[in-house]
This record gives C-alpha cells, structure tokens and sequence, in this order.
C-alpha cells in the first residue's frame, strides 16, 4: 500500500492510499528487500539467495572471469585464433599494411524518471509526460566496453573486422564502416545499459598503430569487461540517490476486504521464482493488531447488483494495472549477471 508519506514508501514508490498485490520477484529486483515477510527472508538467507549472497557470488564470478577467459592472455589466444580462421597470414599483413584500431565511443549521462526520484535528489519537477528524463550530473565519455573494430587498408581498399566478445565468433568481417555498423550493432560493443542512462553522441576514436596490435586488442577488450561490471551488476537508479530508500519497509494493506469503492487489484502468485514452496514457511502475521483485525471481520456476503462495478470502471482499472506494470518494470533492476 503505498503512502502519503515517502519515507515510508521503499523503491516501488507505489501510488499513494492504492492496494496493489506485489510478488516477492518483484519486491527482490527492485531492491526492496526490507519488505519480504519475516520467514521468506530467513529463508532466502538460508538458502543463500538473498541480496548478500547474491551480490557477493556475482563479484566473485566477475573477478574469476576477469583472471580467467577475459584476462590478457586468454584473449589474446582468442583472437590468434580467429584470425588464422579469417586471414591467413594475417601477422605479415598487419605489419605491413600499417593496421590500426578504431574504438567506438558514447556520451553517458545519468538521468531521472519519476517524481519520487527527483524529490531524493533534492529537484522539484512536475512530471507532466512519461517520457520526461531530467538530467543529473556532468555527462561521461566511455569507449565500448565489449568490443572494437580492426581496420586493415590493403590494395586501395580499407577492410574491416569487427570484434565483440558478445558474439560467439569473436571476429566478424563487415563491409559497412565503422559508424554504421557500430550504430546496427549496438548491444554488441556497448551491451545492455541501464534505464538510468542517457547516450548521444556515437563517435570513433583511432588508436595509433603500434607493434603488437592483437595485444593491444587484447588489453583494451581486458579493461572493457572490468568497467562494464557496474552495468552487470545492474545496481537500481535509486541506490544512487543522495537519499535511498532501500530499507524503507513498504506498508501492508490494513484488510484483505474490498469495498465496491476500493481500487482493484491484481492478483499475483505466492512468490513466485524466488522461494519453492517447499523450503519456504507461510509468513506469520505482523502483528498481534492485523491478527485480531482478520478475527474481528465480518464474514463475507455475496455482492449485490448495486456493489458490481461499471465496464467503465473495469477499463479504467486495468488501464492503471496496466501502466503501473510498466512503470514498476522499467523502475526494477536485472539480476545480477
């Protein structure tokens, strides 16, 4: 239930007086860890799924990569290899063809989407459109994280290999010039960034020629997976706030009754892909109060013609479902990894 009172109100930033059911998938993912039942969280940390175990098994995985497939050598290896698949010779070709490398680079700028995040940054905006991204901070240039292009002039012409360490191939040769088919494949050099950022400004940094160009390669590739860790981790825009409210414990409903003036609302599964229900205790009620108030209700009666709501109403309520689910998706964060 969300609150009038944002302090009171975790990462989910609900609508104020509305009762919405919310899965614990959803809750996890926002961080909204807090919020879990008591026993679902004993026994998340029990089985080692909670946020601290989760968070500590994906550095230790980044880190694990990082000394393994993606260190310096192993890429290195990795791209020798290719190469002799593509270019035979291709050693005697880069000497003497005086083969370059040409690295995209983006504009970053970290912006805001909701009211609630604006007032946590201390900036008061009426968010009029869902659209509307408000700026914070100085923007950053960042080369790609998971790739860069080969650049091989030879017989007039200037061929080119495009290199990712997302495509299975590693190497990939392209007709198309470096900032057309940067802009094409995207995902590829840059990979999944989150909602929080803003990018404008795909340009083409060159790096001189040098001895060793697959070590080069190597070592550039090598430094982009370690800096694309803080997109993999996928931390919420929230946690970034001067004022996070991420152990803020979101609000209960008072009564499972509805009224025929009461906001509708869905229904969603038990937890569902979080918790099997075979190592997960019922929640317990939260306090002595809640209990007696469930012992003290009237028992249902079946709803007269007069309570039915209008086709209208049931419009107007899953149009708001709806875009509340949008809206909560767009706000949660991927898991980890």
């Amino acid at each position: 239930m969300g609150s009038r009172d944002d302090g009171e109100n975790c990462l989910l930033d609900l609508p104020a007086d509305v009762h919405l059911d919310v899965s614990a998938t959803r809750l996890m993912l926002a961080g909204c860890e807090a919020s879990l039942p008591a026993g679902l969280r004993e026994a998340l940390t029990e089985d080692g799924r909670n946020t601290r175990s989760l968070e500590q098994r994906f550095f230790e995985a980044h880190a694990a990569e990082s000394q393994g497939p993606y260190a310096v050598p192993a890429l290195v290896r990795r791209l020798n290899k290719r190469l002799n698949q593509l270019l035979p010779g291709w050693q005697r070709l880069l000497r003497r063809t005086n083969a370059y490398l040409e690295v995209p680079q983006l504009t970053f700028q970290r912006v805001i989407t909701s009211e609630q995040e604006a007032r946590r940054h201390g900036i008061r905006v009426p968010f009029t459109h869902p659209e509307l991204h408000v700026p914070v901070g100085e923007p950053v240039v960042h080369d790609a994280m998971l790739g860069a292009y080969l650049r091989i002039p030879a017989d007039g012409v200037t061929h080119t290999l495009f290199v990712s360490l997302s495509v299975p191939q590693t190497l990939e040769l392209t007709g198309q010039t470096p900032q057309a088919h940067a802009a094409a494949r995207f995902g590829d050099l840059f990979g999944d960034i989150p909602a929080h950022f803003q990018t404008s400004n795909l340009r083409m940094r060159t790096v001189a020629p040098c001895d060793n160009l697959v070590q080069a390669l190597a070592e550039h590739l090598h430094l982009g997976h370690q800096r694309y860790r803080e997109f993999a981790y996928g931390a919420t825009r929230e946690s970034l706030t001067p004022a996070s409210h991420s152990q803020a414990r979101q609000r209960l409903c008072p009564s499972p009754l509805r009224t025929g003036t009461s906001t509708p609302s869905p229904v969603a599964p038990d937890f569902p892909a979080v918790a099997p229900s075979t190592s997960t205790p019922k929640p317990a009620p939260t306090s002595t109060a809640s209990a007696a108030e469930g012992a003290l209700a009237p028992p249902r009666r079946r709803p007269s013609r007069h309570d039915n709501p209008s086709l209208r109403e049931l419009e107007w309520a899953i149009a708001e479902l709806e875009r509340l689910d949008t809206l909560y998706t767009v706000q949660g964060r991927p898991r980890y990894g």
